[in-house]
């Protein structure tokens, strides 16, 4: 087991690790559209906030937030899904491709709420996950994300994700300790979850002020979600015109 949870680290260090720095914002840049808001959804974005309806533009920078019995879905322009549960909220914090595999990023900050997210088209690298308590790397993944202020609970419903807490250090740095340590080695010391199968479920949870990521057997639900819309849990390809990826 130990060797299994090793090897799937460091395929995780191979999807974080190498993701370079990104220059060059694309102002007020589409990054996607809405595909389902339903009832009250709002978007907040340089001072100016209002609705959120289907078919909408979303853009780098900006706030999305639902509210009760609310619920709504982003798909980028690499076709990443994001659904988006009751009282949730997000911050679409960089969508950014320039035609180097290692400039490629996706990066949301989920800041409260329930999530499902699903990768696209970008190289799997490209794509990282913050919470108030945990950073998360994936592969070729979909995961449903439950965020309060003090914990983060993620299961895994397919791929391969890295769930670690959130520190000073980066997601990267934190990769390569977990490598270290399951390697054997006495200077590594892994404080991250690592989510191979199915169904399994990390929690990065602050206690004491302390931050501590474990597995868990408190699976997160999000299809219960989508009995009130199917379309929240189905895959969809970016199919608006009129937009391009930032640098294309």
């Amino acid at each position: 087991m130990a060797k299994r949870r090793f090897l799937a680290v460091v395929v995780v260090l191979g999807a974080i690790a190498a993701v370079g720095a990104t220059g060059g914002a694309c102002a007020q840049q589409s990054i996607g559209s809405t595909t389902v808001a339903q009832n009250q959804v709002s978007r907040e974005l340089a001072g100016a906030s209002g609705p959120l309806a289907v078919g909408d533009a979303v853009y780098r920078n900006e706030v999305v937030k639902t509210g009760v019995d609310s619920s709504a879905k982003l798909v980028f322009l690499d076709s990443t899904n994001l659904a988006v549960g009751p009282t949730s909220r997000i911050v679409l914090d960089r969508f950014v491709y320039q035609g180097d595999p290692n400039a490629e990023k996706v990066a949301v900050n989920l800041a409260k709420g329930v999530f499902r997210f699903t990768t696209g088209n970008l190289d799997k690298r490209a794509y990282t996950i913050t919470t108030p308590t945990a950073a998360i790397g994936v592969r070729g993944t979909v995961l449903d994300i439950a965020v309060r202020s003090a914990d983060t609970r993620v299961t895994l419903v397919d791929g391969l994700a890295l769930v670690c807490p959130r520190k000073a250090i980066s997601l990267s740095q934190q990769a390569r300790n977990c490598a270290a340590a399951f390697g054997g080695s006495r200077k590594g010391r892994c404080d991250c979850a690592v989510l191979d199968h199915p169904g399994q479920t990390a929690t990065a949870k602050t206690v004491g002020g302390t931050t501590r990521a474990s597995l868990t057997d408190a699976q997160v639900n999000f299809a219960a979600v989508c009995a009130g819309d199917s379309a929240l849990c189905s895959g969809e390809s970016y199919a608006f015109g009129g937009a391009s990826l930032c640098g294309r």
